[in-house]
């Protein structure tokens, strides 16, 4: 868990990039092109900025075994909102993407509507509830 989340120190540097960046939606903090909300985003050792302006921690956790507690137990608390695969709602789908995005290192874009996407991101969040 020590790798999952950068330091404060990071943490702002990240968010300063992006505060100076064209893509970036102020009002919500969130970036244009891959449509997650930064002050998530920049605290996760293994995501990077879509743009290249801010890389992952190399040294950041790669497998499930290294997500820490509170992102295990949201996979396991949204499974019941995922029956077959399928989420209840928008919101259900964006924090499903989200969080596997955070748990994957991967930047699916939470407004997809591929259905390839979304089905990876769902055996992703499967996986981890039910394996953890």
């Amino acid at each position: 868990m020590s790798n999952f989340f950068v330091d404060d120190k990071l943490y702002s540097e990240r968010l300063d990039i992006c505060r100076d960046c064209p893509m970036l939606f102020k009002p919500t903090m969130s970036c244009k092109r891959c449509g997650c909300f930064m002050k998530i985003k920049a605290k996760i050792g293994r995501m990077s900025c879509p743009d290249k302006k801010w890389l992952n921690v190399k040294d950041s956790a790669n497998t499930t075994t290294d997500i820490p507690q509170q992102l295990i137990q949201q996979a396991k608390d949204l499974m019941p909102r995922l029956k077959g695969g399928k989420a209840k709602d928008q919101a259900t789908k964006k924090e499903m993407i989200e969080l596997y995005n955070a748990t994957h290192e991967s930047h699916f874009n939470p407004n997809t509507s591929c259905s390839s996407c979304i089905s990876t991101c769902y055996s992703g969040i499967k996986k981890i509830a039910e394996n953890n």
